[in-house]
C-alpha cells in the first residue's frame, strides 16, 4: 500500500503532524498533554489523522473570524 500524505484518510506520527502544521514537534507534545488538539493513542503511540486536523484547523479560524469581524466593521445583520 502507498501512503498518500495528501489522502483524507492520512494517519500521522508526531514529527509527520508537527511538519503538516508548521510548527516544532515538543509544540504538539504539549498540545497533546493539554488535550487541545485532535489525536489518537494506539497502543503507546499518538497518531494525529489528517481529516481531524484539517477539520481543527479550520474550527480554530473560524473561531478567529468572529472575534476579528466585528473590529472589521461587520456587525451583522438583524432579521426583519
Amino acid at each position: 500500500m502507498i501512503y498518500d500524505p495528501t489522502g483524507v484518510n492520512y494517519v500521522m506520527n508526531t514529527l509527520q503532524a508537527a511538519s503538516y502544521l508548521g510548527v516544532p514537534s515538543d509544540l504538539i507534545e504539549t498540545m497533546v498533554e493539554k488535550g487541545s488538539i485532535p489525536f489518537t493513542k494506539v497502543g503507546d503511540r499518538t497518531v494525529f489523522s489528517k481529516a481531524a486536523l484539517d477539520h481543527w484547523i479550520y474550527a480554530k479560524s473560524m473561531e478567529s473570524l468572529r472575534e476579528d469581524l466585528p473590529s472589521l466593521g461587520f456587525q451583522g445583520r438583524t432579521a426583519g
